[in-house]
């Protein structure tokens, strides 16, 4: 450091536009900046009637402007407990899990054989858990509006992927040389065996698919409600993405953005739909009803000085041209570019969404389910899942029920 201190002049000139917020600003004065906010206000407050909607990262919740501002409708769709979320993840997470431990042999660490004997005995408890009949089945107890009809295919699902892992985890136990990359894409991730037909990537997507849909469907059910008035209703979309702090902060990589559009409609005009995952959330969001001060903070503080930007700036410098940013291409994974049964699209997705730290995990499916149920009008029954419904080899239509059968020892 020198001995060097910052003229006041400098400082008075920053204070004429901005720093109102620090300690050693000017009393008596008020900042350009500071007048900009106090008029974003106003305006803010001529726009104040329409409906909250707040999707944050347990729920999504919709919440009436008039006095009292009971919650409209509300629902949970992340990982809440006994929905469905761990009983499917569970299982979709062991293909990754299984090719972490071919990365860290690869790496020359003995580690990965110190996990294999719990996920084996894992795997065959939840194979128990699930062989039972469909009348005491988890699946027919959890009664998942969004799986009617799909659940002896899910039961098949989760044993098969079960019997798959079990099987190939014993493999490289026995002959631990074997475990490299070749061999786990071979007989594991793309098996093509008479007993194992199915490789793991369809159980993979198969499992992530039905928990998006499962998500999709919840957010349909919460946010199909006559009581949002969608042409006047400020969205913000506060969903982290489990501790991805740095995912689903733009229209192309939150698949939320679109499922919301389209369960508005046509009268919900995109730029009310923000995304601000950084924004403090009051503890009360997911209650019965909010304050009058925690309403105005997201509805006005923060909704309303976020939408109200791109208004300002079209008005201080209408003179200049714009720079228009063109949305994304479409890539492997989206609804429209990618057929139901073309599994190596949503594994290239799903690559793309753990590699990428601006991406959601949950896009591997999630922009797809999203096209597929405003395709088929949200009617869960006629839409195709990947992985569950479709994508299987030729020949078969389903998940098999035969092949070696697979004990304890």
């Amino acid at each position: 450091m020198t001995d060097y201190t910052t003229d006041q002049a400098f400082a008075d000139l920053y204070f004429d536009f901005t720093g109102y917020q620090h300690g050693n600003y000017p009393p008596g004065r008020r900042a350009i900046a500071q007048e900009l906010a106090q008029a974003l206000s106003n305006n803010v407050a001529k726009l104040s009637a329409g409906p909250l909607v707040v999707a944050t990262k347990t729920g999504i919740y919709a919440y009436d402007s008039s006095p009292g501002h009971r919650l409209l409708r509300g629902a949970f769709f992340r990982a809440a407990p006994n929905s469905g979320f761990y009983e499917l993840t569970s299982l979709s997470h062991v293909g990754p899990a299984i090719a972490y431990l071919a990365t860290l042999r690869a790496l020359g660490s003995e580690s990965w054989r110190d996990h294999i004997a719990s996920m084996l005995t894992h795997l065959h408890q939840v194979r128990e858990v699930n062989r039972v009949g469909l009348e005491e089945h988890w699946l027919t107890k959890l009664a998942c509006a969004a799986w009617v009809g799909r659940e002896a295919r899910i039961k098949k699902m989760v044993d098969y992927g079960c019997r798959l892992a079990i099987n190939y985890l014993r493999e490289i136990t026995e002959e631990p040389e074997k475990l490299s990359e070749k061999h786990l894409r071979e007989n594991f991730l793309e098996s093509s065996s008479v007993d194992f037909p199915i490789g793991y990537n369809t159980v993979m997507i198969g499992t992530f698919a039905c928990e998006a849909l499962r998500g999709a469907h919840l957010i349909h059910s919460c946010l199909k409600c006559p009581e949002i008035d969608w042409k006047s209703a400020k969205v913000l979309l506060c969903n982290l993405a489990g501790v991805n702090y740095s995912a689903g902060l733009t229209a192309g990589s939150n698949w939320v953005y679109p499922t919301v559009l389209s369960i508005a409609g046509d009268v919900l005009d995109p730029r009310r739909v923000i995304i601000a995952p950084y924004c403090p959330i009051p503890e009360a969001v997911g209650e019965e009803a909010l304050s009058d001060e925690d309403f105005d903070q997201l509805a006005s503080s923060t909704w309303g000085a976020l939408y109200c930007r791109p208004v300002v700036a079209e008005s201080a410098f209408p003179f200049i041209e714009d720079i228009v940013v063109a949305p994304r291409d479409p890539i492997p994974g989206d609804y429209g570019y990618t057929r139901a049964d073309d599994i190596d699209h949503f594994i290239r997705r799903l690559k793309f969404s753990t590699g990428n730290p601006k991406e959601m995990l949950s896009n591997t499916v999630g922009f797809w389910i999203a096209g597929e149920a405003v395709a088929k009008g949200w009617d869960v029954t006629k839409m195709e899942i990947p992985g569950l419904t479709r994508g299987f080899p030729e020949g078969l239509d389903d998940y098999p029920t035969t092949g070696p059968e697979i004990s304890h020892s």
